[in-house]
């Protein structure tokens, strides 16, 4: 049951008129809510809702055990044991394989010949994101930024609120949890901002993410492929888009209905492609994810100590890149497209010095200057995801090749469709540039009644007349 479909609309019609029934009985509202996930979670795959059932008991016991207990180092071994289970859950259906595989080709190194073998688990929906996020729960007790809540109710309800069960955001438990505890007030603001989050979003998804997927899997998909390297720049390029637009596109319809609820959720997404640096457009991309990573990840592997000594810095960043390339799936590819980030990272680091100093005085000369380092970005980031449009290392790496070696090749690209898409993309630019210039989302509500009738009139044509109307699923529900 996909946000985008017409079945989740019955369901969520029917869900909120129930909510608002039940007026200031907040406790009433998160039962019901709870309810709503583990159905919403059902119409996937019933079977596996077992596990975000048992991730909410042993992270509702383990937490009321780290924050009730007086001494730190038996806290400690209650978070590793928590941690442990929430890892070895994610681990067993997702790593599984991967891991076994390796050990097995190791193995053959020295000879050793085992055999081959593999569970083939099929993976549950959404656990790479709802298991990170029951993971902030232990771990901000542990740090005594929140107390443990004594409602098991609540705490299912933050592991499963379905807006963000199957990709995120990821929320933290010190955000989410006050809000699940305590009445919820859906002022008029709230939900006019709410329904505009969804209806972007839906933009997004069905009129620019769905008809780029069209285009860019003729050429990914193609096994006997007759696109040489300039189809190949321009899928790379349309790639980037499509995932930019799905992603971000789920995660507004999200936030939308979470806060027509009268819940506030972390942004996850702030105008990426306007960042003019690496590190900038990893602060707006797939926030929630960089921020946890930063938070429970690399400011504890950077303050660790090994022998009496820090781990470099670069290094730090390289493995902590790796890790998040590992999360997003148990394939090579998803490791070196978070190496190849490291580097650019480190990279960057080291050239920053000589990039201020190569800065024009001039106004004109540097802001050209600036949209150059944007454009040069949102290169370098679309050539990694390669690594994602791709089937194998061997691919992506095939695919470069051919975009450094043919880019004046014939173009056998479908260009009239994208210049159909391109028209539907350049009002969601102009938007997301205000957005960018103001660092406000919600920009265009201060704008004059005539230009947000205008704005909406478009939006809604373009998404009558170009949307996808048969409720793909998102790019995100495979990792």
């Amino acid at each position: 049951m996909v946000f985008n479909s017409l079945r989740f609309a019955l369901f969520f019609a029917i869900l909120y008129i129930l909510y608002l029934a039940l007026g200031k009985k907040w406790r009433l509202q998160n039962a019901l809510l709870l309810a709503a996930s583990y159905i919403f979670y059902s119409f996937w795959d019933w079977r596996f809702l077992f596990l975000i059932i048992l991730s909410t008991a042993f992270n509702y016991h383990l937490g009321l055990m780290i924050g009730e207990s007086r001494d730190e180092k038996a806290a400690k071994r209650l978070l590793v044991i928590n941690i442990c289970l929430n890892l070895g859950i994610l681990g067993i259906f997702k790593y599984f394989d991967f891991f076994l595989s390796g050990a097995l080709n190791l193995l053959g190194t020295f000879g050793l010949y085992p055999g081959s073998a593999a569970l083939k688990i099929i993976l549950p929906l959404g656990i790479s994101f709802y298991t990170f996020q029951a993971m902030s729960y232990p771990i901000d007790i542990y740090r005594k930024m929140i107390t443990p809540t004594k409602n098991i109710t609540e705490l299912g309800l933050f592991i499963a609120f379905f807006p963000l069960l199957i990709s995120g955001p990821i929320e933290r438990a010190r955000n989410m949890l006050p809000q699940i505890a305590a009445k919820r007030t859906i002022t008029s603001q709230k939900f006019y901002e709410g329904c505009w989050l969804f209806f972007f979003g839906l933009y997004k998804k069905i009129v620019i993410a769905d008809n780029l997927a069209k285009l860019t899997g003729e050429v990914f998909g193609a096994k006997h492929s007759v696109f040489g390297g300039s189809d190949m720049l321009l899928a790379t390029v349309a790639f980037a888009l499509q995932v930019y637009a799905d992603f971000s596109g789920y995660s507004d319809m999200a936030r939308g209905l979470a806060r027509v609820m009268g819940f506030d959720v972390m942004v996850n997404f702030r105008t990426p492609f306007f960042a003019s640096t690496i590190p900038d457009l990893w602060q707006r991309w797939h926030i929630s994810l960089t921020t946890w990573i930063k938070e429970y990840l690399y400011y504890p592997l950077a303050l660790a100590e090994f022998n009496g000594k820090q781990i470099a810095p670069w290094l730090v960043i390289i493995i902590t890149w790796a890790i998040m390339g590992l999360w997003h799936g148990p394939y090579w590819k998803f490791i070196l497209w978070g190496v190849y980030h490291g580097l650019l990272i480190v990279g960057y680091s080291r050239l920053r010095p000589y990039l201020a100093l190569a800065k024009p005085k001039n106004r004109f000369i540097s802001g050209a200057w600036a949209s150059i380092q944007t454009l040069v970005i949102f290169m370098l980031f679309s050539m990694g995801l390669l690594f994602f449009a791709c089937p194998s290392v061997s691919a992506a790496t095939a695919a470069l090749q051919s975009i450094v070696t043919g880019f004046g090749s014939k173009l056998h690209f479908n260009m009239s469709m994208l210049a159909t898409v391109g028209q539907c993309i350049v009002p969601v630019a102009i938007l997301e540039y205000m957005q960018f210039r103001a660092d406000d989302e919600m920009v265009h509500f201060r704008w004059p009644a005539l230009a947000r009738g205008i704005i909406y009139f478009i939006l809604f044509y373009l998404l009558i007349f170009y949307g996808d109307l048969h409720a793909q699923k998102y790019y995100y529900f495979q990792f």
